[in-house]
């Protein structure tokens, strides 16, 4: 399924017709919606629920009436006409071809009671057998039990990341996934089926006492539903602090109160960074107290040892010339000793004097140095000066890389503000988010009545089913009652068995999926090796690299919302169902590490079409050029405060 275009006219903040073209490119999924907080981007996300499923579309939280009643505050208020539409055209490929489907939405949103109008065009022409039929037509190819995985925002995530909450999700989003809620929904009918048979058994005396037991599941019921609403108040009061301190805390961070806290780390870093450069200069003046000064006579140095060499050898010369000169006269001595003739004497004589001449010309080397000791000249050459040379260049960059930490730090810390001038700030967020766990804490308490008053619900049907079943077996007479009720209660616990096997059978394959998704995102594949769902009360559990138990609630607040991700994501995949995924606000309160990891990890591979819808924090500049690559088309969200009205352009904030 690919969304090819929505279509928005006078609906929430958008006046006049505004239109979004959503089909992504080859290898670039994500269609980017920016905007600020209240200029639409929740409409954007309700309007293709909305034109999908009509009443049926998942209820939010400004959707606390009737159907009707939420039409017609849907309709933009500044609009002159109280006529509203939202279109949404999609592809999708069904038994090998693909059709193009174009669902119009419409309703007049003035006195009396509001209807909408429903109309489905395919491949450009009205289809009125499909238009009669969309509300099972839709189930086929993208059913509400699913939409979840691919349809969401970062409340539900968050949601998600409460481990106490997930459950519920997961079982509901197992039971959708698994085709369970048509299991359930049976096992009720056959509960109904049996109670009738037995309430016609029972005599009209034991009809009271029948009565009374059913009075006490009715108030039973009564409380429960009471605890229920009790929560959602509690939720809606939790959600507000929420957003209330996430506005506070965008506000303490651009103020640069986050930076603030990290002075007293940056400042020790300073010190330490410092001490290492002192101790760097310490060294280099240890050094230059060496022989490190003779490196600028390093070449006259080399031409020395060499000259050196020459008059070492030339005296060597000189002394061999003396000891054959002496033995060229006693060789001459001897020859006329001998009474040799005189012309042989003075060939020889001749012979041995050219023979001194050459190798005197060897020894003719004029003495500069004057140096005894070639040796100790030729290691300071060859050994001393290089390795000097090989320390100071060392030293040298280690100097110039810890002077330029120092710098980078000076500078950080300079941008730093005043504490005096983010103590107000500071206070207020510390009021806001103390009221915060103040609301957590109410949500846990009525959470844990809604609990205790379901047990008290449980228990009160119980006993009334005793009842009924006491009655029923002393007073059935007719056979065929009896039958009736022994086949309901073995197609129920054989629906029981179903239901479990089902999920025994899946929650392995759901678990490998989300631990796919898991390690995606984390990057560490060392980190997580298993991810246990259980099938009896879906709680989560995560396995280390050497098998030992991690609890989910051992995270870190990151961590979990990242495992939120990859339960949706392996929920969305385990669906086997190729749709596309629509997120308002994706990144929400995540710190940049994890942030990171979403837009490198999930964004571009989370389907073949990712519409993100978000606030220039959460995706800003550096989040930009990080998935920009993966991107088809961006737009954003301008409020006019004049107009009061929201309007579509092509674009991000700084485009």
């Amino acid at each position: 399924m690919i969304l090819d275009e929505l279509v928005l006219s006078n609906i929430g903040t958008f006046s006049g017709t505004q239109r979004l073209n959503l089909t992504p490119e080859a290898g670039k999924p994500i269609v980017l919606v920016g905007g600020l907080n209240g200029c639409g981007k929740t409409t954007i996300l309700e309007a293709i629920q909305l034109a999908l499923y009509g009443p049926l579309a998942p209820r939010n939280g400004r959707r606390s009436g009737g159907y009707d009643t939420y039409l017609r505050n849907l309709v933009h208020r500044g609009a002159e006409s109280r006529h509203a539409r939202v279109e949404l055209a999609f592809r999708s490929f069904q038994e090998g071809s693909q059709r193009s489907i174009r669902i119009i939405r419409s309703w007049d949103g003035g006195a009396g009671p509001v209807h909408d109008n429903l109309e489905v065009a395919v491949d450009g022409r009205f289809d009125n057998a499909l238009t009669s039929t969309w509300n099972e037509y839709v189930e086929t190819f993208l059913p509400r039990g699913v939409a979840g995985l691919f349809f969401f925002d970062g409340e539900q995530i968050e949601a998600l990341a409460d481990m106490d909450r997930s459950r519920d999700v997961l079982r509901a989003a197992l039971a959708a996934l698994l085709g369970l809620d048509l299991v359930d929904r049976l096992g009720a009918d056959l509960g109904v089926l049996r109670r009738r048979h037995r309430t016609n058994q029972i005599p009209p005396e034991l009809q009271s006492s029948v009565e009374s037991s059913r009075q006490l599941v009715t108030l039973a019921r009564q409380a429960e539903e009471s605890a229920m609403s009790a929560v959602a108040h509690a939720r809606v009061q939790l959600e507000r602090s929420e957003k209330q301190f996430f506005r506070i805390n965008e506000q303490y961070r651009s103020i640069g109160g986050e930076l603030l806290e990290q002075r007293d780390d940056v400042v020790t870093k300073l010190e330490s960074a410092k001490q290492s450069k002192r101790a760097i200069q310490d060294q280099l003046r240890e050094a230059m107290a060496g022989v490190a000064p003779l490196l600028q006579l390093a070449s006259l140095l080399e031409e020395l040892r060499d000259q050196a060499a020459l008059e070492s050898a030339a005296a060597h010369q000189h002394v061999v010339g003396q000891v054959i000169a002496e033995r060229d006269r006693n060789l001459v001595e001897k020859l006329r000793a001998q009474d040799v003739e005189s012309l042989a004497i003075d060939v020889v004589e001749r012979l041995l004097r050219a023979d001194r001449e050459s190798r005197n010309n060897n020894a003719d080397v004029s003495p500069v140095a004057f140096l005894a000791d070639e040796s100790a000249l030729s290691k300071l050459v060859v050994s001393d000066i290089p390795a000097a040379r090989e320390l100071l260049s060392g030293l040298t960059y280690e100097l110039e890389s810890t002077s330029s930490k120092v710098d980078d730090l000076d500078r950080y810390l300079a941008t730093m503000p005043d504490p005096e001038s983010v103590a107000q700030i500071a206070s207020e967020r510390e009021n806001v988010e103390s009221d915060l766990y103040a609301h957590r804490a109410a949500l846990a308490a009525a959470e844990e009545q809604h609990r205790l008053s379901g047990l008290g619900r449980a228990k009160a049907e119980t006993a009334y089913e005793s009842q009924l079943d006491r009655l029923a077996q002393a007073n059935l007479s007719i056979d065929d009652d009896r039958r009736t009720i022994s086949h309901i209660d073995k197609v129920k616990e054989t629906l029981r068995a179903l239901k479990a096997a089902a999920v025994e059978r899946h929650i392995d394959r759901i678990g490998a999926l989300v631990l796919e998704a898991l390690q995606q995102l984390l990057r560490k594949q060392s980190l997580v090796s298993a991810v246990k769902i259980s099938s009896d009360d879906y709680g989560v559990e995560l396995a280390g690299a050497d098998g030992s138990v991690i609890s989910a609630n051992q995270l870190s607040a990151g961590e979990r919302q990242l495992l939120a991700v990859a339960l949706l994501w392996g929920l969305a995949r385990a669906s086997g169902q190729p749709l596309p995924v629509v997120i308002d606000t994706p990144l929400g309160r995540l710190d940049g590490t994890h942030r990171e990891r979403l837009l490198d990890g999930y964004f571009p591979h989370a389907s073949h079409q990712v519409i993100l819808l978000s606030t220039d924090t959460e995706i800003d500049k550096n989040a930009f050029q990080r998935i920009s690559g993966d991107v088809a088309r961006v737009y954003r969200l301008n409020f006019d405060d004049e107009l009061k009205a929201t309007s579509v352009e092509p674009g991000y904030f700084w485009e």
